[in-house]
């Protein structure tokens, strides 16, 4: 089968997405399978226009963005590769690069399915424009999608479950993010990550963009009151973004000692720094930056169980005390309490986070049922 991803940016733009795109599409090809990605120049402008890259045929276009945001990626060119595709999967109906790819692809004659993600979830946004705006582009580029193609997915059963409800879309084929089979089946690390990092203290993790969204300001502040009530335990950050806000946050309350950044870090220390905590706390703020959250499915292979708020699509997966602790959004003392049960209850957190696993798929899973739905 000849199959052809679209999406504004890929390797090596790094990100949640890309990353989605990259590990299906390289799952695919070892099923013996065809595979090209459609992707824009932005993020990538040193790398060739064309490139094979684990067996994936990488096509970088031409194209412009409309105000600097990606999900207003346009394209201004349209590769011969479309023409004879068995089918075009287009990743987001938010994005405008992979809508008229898709368009393009659909045109032709050619079987297209749509992975839709982030439905209506721009509807919380603090910033008052991108609430309006954003929102009104949101729901008319889903239900442009609705419209045009042939193969609806979901990455999320939020998403699913307003595609069928508010939309009234009958098949919305539920189809999550994997992790890759290294995680679930790598030895553990807990011990060198500790090590390496001269790390003695109980703590817990957050991995992902430093964002205001991201509600790490609540979290620091948290930490504050962990700290008051148990003298031994900190707090572990890592992703890439600007630290010193939280840094100066961390300052002025007193525990900057309790606080380690990390910034960016590769596969082999995220997964000694999962191994070696005890839980993943997501403290986001709003729907729009919890889609999927593959994060949670990364501690969940290494069985650690997750406190989370309950926004986007996180309440669909995390269940409270049953493989994870949920909080409301922006409720610091919620978040320290969370945080110091499960500091204090090691035993909850073992079975917590080994029922978290039951949860998980491997890529090679996914990327099966996908291409059962393809032949559908």
């Amino acid at each position: 089968m000849k199959i052809v991803h679209i999406h504004h940016h890929y390797w090596p733009v790094v990100g949640g997405l890309e990353n989605v795109v990259k590990a299906l599409a390289e799952e695919q090809v070892k099923l013996g399978h065809e595979v090209h990605v459609i992707t824009s120049t932005y993020g990538a402008e040193d790398r060739p226009r064309k490139e094979v890259i684990n067996g994936v045929h990488v096509h970088r276009i031409k194209a412009t963005r409309l105000m600097g945001y990606p999900d207003l990626t346009y394209p201004l060119e349209h590769p011969d590769v479309l023409k004879d595709a068995d089918v075009v999967h287009g990743h987001s109906q938010n994005s405008l690069f992979t809508m008229k790819i898709l368009e393009h692809a659909k045109k032709q004659g050619v079987k297209t399915a749509i992975h839709f993600m982030a439905v209506d979830a721009l509807n919380d946004h603090p910033n008052l424009v991108v609430k309006l705006l954003g929102s009104k582009y949101s729901s008319t580029m889903t239900r442009r999608a609705i419209k045009e193609f042939d193969i609806y997915m979901a990455r999320s059963l939020r998403d699913k479950e307003l595609l069928m409800n508010r939309y009234g879309v009958r098949y919305v084929h539920y189809v999550p993010d994997g992790v890759n089979d290294e995680l679930l089946n790598m030895e553990y690390l807990g011990d060198w990550f500790r090590k390496s990092r001269n790390i003695t203290s109980d703590y817990v993790l957050y991995i992902g963009r430093l964002h205001p969204l991201k509600g790490i300001n609540y979290l620091i502040r948290a930490m504050k009151i962990v700290s008051n009530e148990i003298k031994d335990s900190s707090l572990i950050i890592i992703g890439p973004g600007d630290q010193r806000p939280y840094i100066d946050l961390a300052n002025r309350l007193g525990i900057r000692d309790k606080v380690l950044f990390l910034g960016y870090v590769n596969d082999r220390e995220k997964i000694g720094a999962l191994d070696a905590s005890t839980a993943l706390v997501l403290p986001s703020i709003c729907n729009y930056v919890e889609v999927y959250s593959m994060v949670i499915s990364e501690a969940w292979a290494r069985q650690k169980p997750v406190i989370a708020t309950a926004v986007g699509g996180i309440p669909y997966r995390v269940k409270n005390m049953e493989n994870g602790i949920l909080v409301p959004p922006k409720d610091t003392k919620a978040l320290a309490t969370a945080i110091i049960t499960l500091l204090t209850n090691k035993e909850l957190a073992r079975k917590l986070g080994a029922r978290g696993r039951e949860n998980v798929n491997s890529w090679n899973q996914i990327a099966k049922e996908v291409l059962k739905l393809y032949e559908k």
